[in-house]
């Protein structure tokens, strides 16, 4: 049986190739080859289930690699410490910015009011 203690679901558009092969490349290392990112027309979705996700590795990658206009968000479940934690990526809309991710934690207690920020 497999052990689940973390989940990661994301989804952020537009995307490509080049930035889908990017978070790829700093996620294979760890996950290995089994399939949890996947280009679906220009949306990049992640879903993965297990013990450990390369979190840092894979925020870092999805920076350099999504375009300004780039909208979306990563959500990280650790089911030890029973917390969402949420990586917003709003456009930035100011020339020269780079992508910035926004940040927060929540239990999965307050999950249900939590989902609609």
């Amino acid at each position: 049986m497999k052990q689940v203690i973390a989940k990661t679901y994301a989804a952020f558009f537009p995307a490509h190739e080049a930035c889908r092969l990017a978070v790829r490349e700093a996620g294979t290392a760890a996950l290995g080859t089994a399939p949890w990112l996947f280009l679906e027309g220009d949306i990049l979705r992640i879903a993965w289930e297990g013990v450990y996700f390369p979190l840092d590795e894979v925020l870092q990658a999805l920076n350099n690699c999504l375009p300004p206009d780039a909208e979306g968000k990563l959500d990280y479940l650790d089911l030890e410490a029973w917390t969402l934690t949420r990586h917003a990526l709003l456009q930035n809309r100011e020339a020269g910015l780079r992508n910035r991710f926004t940040i927060t934690t929540r239990s999965l207690n307050h999950i249900l009011a939590y989902s609609g920020h």
